[in-house]
């Protein structure tokens, strides 16, 4: 009998442990895969300098006609540390007009966020999207405006997916989509990141920043030889890992039509490592500094082992280069597979 109930007390114990591990392994608090569906959003509604916040029809405290900061303010302390999503806008077409404003998320002065995903459509002229301490976003939301620093900026430990939906920002400022100012992961997994920035439409900023790349679309769509998709500042060994999706200085993406621009995909000048593999295309049409360009007099390792990487300048009798190694170390470039060429028919 002793055995049976020590047993007993160890399949209760397993089936417990299988539960809580099922109920944690989804981050953004989505179903799928049979799982329970994803909780009602957090619908942020007004314009200018008003807004209101509701859930399931009901408005949450502290969120009725108030500023956009003490609507995401409200909504942490109602959400008490739960996985959430925001919705920004009423729907469909409608877009949230923040103004000159901007929406910060952080676990400061009291309370602390969850898993939060966002959807919708904002559009700003001020600050960012801020993200820090160790909070962590997956965005499908439509994100645009002339927002000064960047669309999403990343500071602390805080993490970031871009899993589908736009992030497009026009001239002015200097940091594009998504300025890397922390420890944690930027994941783009869909949807499309573009500027018109200098510094890079996405800027891996803190010595540390990592970045992996499975799909989607990063682009500067700007005309000109300095343009960066992707400007690595980070000093991390894994700093860039790209197995899918489009990266480059053009117009258009991937499947599509695209106009190549005469811009850099990828510039690096920190001493990360970049690794390359799967089905990605990285383009461009840069005449003098290479699709690629690995800018630091000493450090960081390129290593291709699948896709393409091509830069597509034709002008003159010059040929563009896919690769371009700062001091000619070229021992800093190895290829164990892929595509790789100066020009692509």
């Amino acid at each position: 009998m002793k055995k049976l109930t020590k047993f007993l007390r160890f399949t209760a114990l397993i089936a417990v442990f299988a539960f809580g591990f099922t109920a944690c392994s989804n981050p953004a608090g989505g179903g799928g895969g049979g799982g329970n569906p994803p909780p009602p959003a957090y619908i942020i509604t007004g314009s200018g300098t008003t807004f209101t916040a509701t859930l399931s029809g009901s408005t949450i405290e502290g969120a009725d006609g108030v500023a956009i900061a003490s609507v995401i303010s409200a909504i942490r302390t109602h959400a008490e540390e739960e996985d959430i999503t925001i919705q920004f806008g009423s729907g469909g077409d409608n877009v949230l007009q923040i103004g000159s404003t901007s929406v910060s998320f952080n676990n400061t002065g009291g309370g602390t966020w969850g898993h939060i995903t966002l959807r919708g459509s904002v559009n700003s002229t001020g600050s960012p999207t801020l993200a820090g301490d160790s909070v962590s976003i997956t965005s499908t939301a439509n994100i645009s405006g002339g927002i000064s620093e960047g669309g999403f900026y990343l500071t602390g430990s805080a993490n970031l997916t871009i899993a589908g939906g736009t992030l497009s920002l026009g001239t002015g400022g200097t940091n594009g989509g998504i300025n890397h100012n922390s420890t944690g992961l930027l994941t783009i997994s869909g949807g499309v990141v573009a500027s018109s920035r200098t510094n890079g439409t996405i800027r891996l900023q803190h010595a540390d920043s990592k970045m992996i790349m499975s799909g989607g679309t990063v682009r500067h769509n700007l005309n000109g030889a300095t343009a960066i998709a992707i400007n690595v500042v980070s000093d991390d060994e894994n700093a860039v890992i790209i197995s899918g999706g489009t990266i480059g200085s053009m117009t258009g993406e991937h499947g599509g039509t695209i106009t190549e621009l005469p811009g850099m995909a990828i510039r690096s000048t920190g001493t990360g490592g970049i690794t390359i593999r799967g089905n990605a295309l990285i383009t461009s049409s840069s005449v003098s500094n290479g699709t690629i360009r690995l800018q630091h007099a000493t450090g960081g390792t390129l290593r291709i082992e699948g896709d393409t990487v091509r830069n597509q300048n034709s002008s003159g009798n010059s040929v563009g280069l896919a690769i371009s190694v700062n001091g000619g170390d070229n021992s800093r470039v190895i290829i164990t597979g892929g595509t790789v060429t100066p020009t692509f028919p």
